[in-house]
């Protein structure tokens, strides 16, 4: 049985959409910042703040609830065509090779853990395990299949593992052999790819 991991960040949730709007209502209303001109992971790199601790501190602390639970999805039909692929699209497999999967945030502390729970309850999801990883390359020990926008993960890919990247503004330099533009795109893909690759992995 293989496992898949799957990030919830710009992959199930659109952090950077959400990080813009706190950002204009918190910070700076004139910011003219688009989603195309984050080419950074680190947010604070690409958005103006006092310090460092500002930065912790907004994301973290004060608007820790907003960014992390009041979220959208990155499609409106995402919740439902997410928990529809969890529960037939994976599991048309013969019982052996029935892949477990979890999601995972990385870089979360106190209070977005708890707003991370209200996000995906928010969007009725049915996985059964959720991880928050204090490293993030960690993740990489418990699954065989990662589906990220993380630009560090996807750079740091074991060699026996398979990483499938969605792109985002902040990955588009990252070379990636299964990429699609959207996970609603993975899920839709008539390829077939990801179910491919779980029976190629079963047969090792």
């Amino acid at each position: 049985m293989k496992k898949i991991a799957i990030d919830i960040n710009d992959v199930l949730r659109d952090n950077l959409t959400q990080f813009i709007n706190c950002y204009k209502k918190a910070i700076d209303p004139d910011c003219e910042i688009k989603i195309d001109d984050v080419k950074s992971f680190d947010l604070y790199d690409v958005f103006k703040f006092e310090s460092r601790d500002d930065f912790n501190n907004f994301k973290y602390n004060e608007y820790s609830y907003e960014l992390y639970a009041r979220a959208e999805p990155m499609d409106k039909m995402l919740p439902y065509k997410f928990n529809d692929w969890l529960q037939n699209t994976m599991r048309d497999f013969d019982d052996e090779d029935i892949p477990e999967i979890f999601l995972f945030s990385p870089f979360e502390i106190g209070l977005t853990i708890q707003a991370t729970y209200a996000f995906l309850a928010k969007i009725g999801c049915r996985c059964r395990e959720v991880v928050f990883p204090i490293d993030s390359q960690k993740v990489w020990d418990k699954c065989d299949i990662m589906i990220t926008a993380n630009p560090k993960l996807l750079s740091n890919t074991p060699d026996n593992k398979i990483a499938i990247k969605i792109k985002t503004s902040y990955n588009d330099k990252i070379e990636c052999k299964y990429t699609f533009n959207s996970f609603m795109d993975l899920i839709h893909d008539e390829n077939d790819t990801i179910s491919k690759l779980i029976t190629s992995y079963n047969d090792k």
